[in-house]
């Protein structure tokens, strides 16, 4: 009972989490029609807390990539090839 209750406390602050660094990270970017941002800082720290607050709950946010293309490794040419 007592571990049910610990995990829905660590689930509450782990979503509280992720709406603040959320809301951070919105007002950093959208700028009214004023012209006149609420909040000017850099956003990178934020969108790591953002990151990692989703990781812990199980979330993933990014692209997929097509893994059906061949991967080829870059050529490098020392002194030793010819061009």
């Amino acid at each position: 009972m007592e571990d049910d209750k610990e995990n829905k406390v660590e689930t509450i602050v782990k979503i509280a989490i992720l709406i603040w660094s959320a809301a951070l990270l919105t007002l950093s970017y959208w700028e009214p029609p004023s012209g006149k941002k609420i909040v000017d800082f850099d956003p990178t720290f934020i969108a790591s807390i953002f990151s990692a607050s989703t990781a812990s709950l199980g979330l993933s946010i990014g692209k997929k990539g097509n893994n059906n293309a061949p991967s080829q490794s870059p050529t490098i040419p020392n002194k030793d090839t010819k061009k």
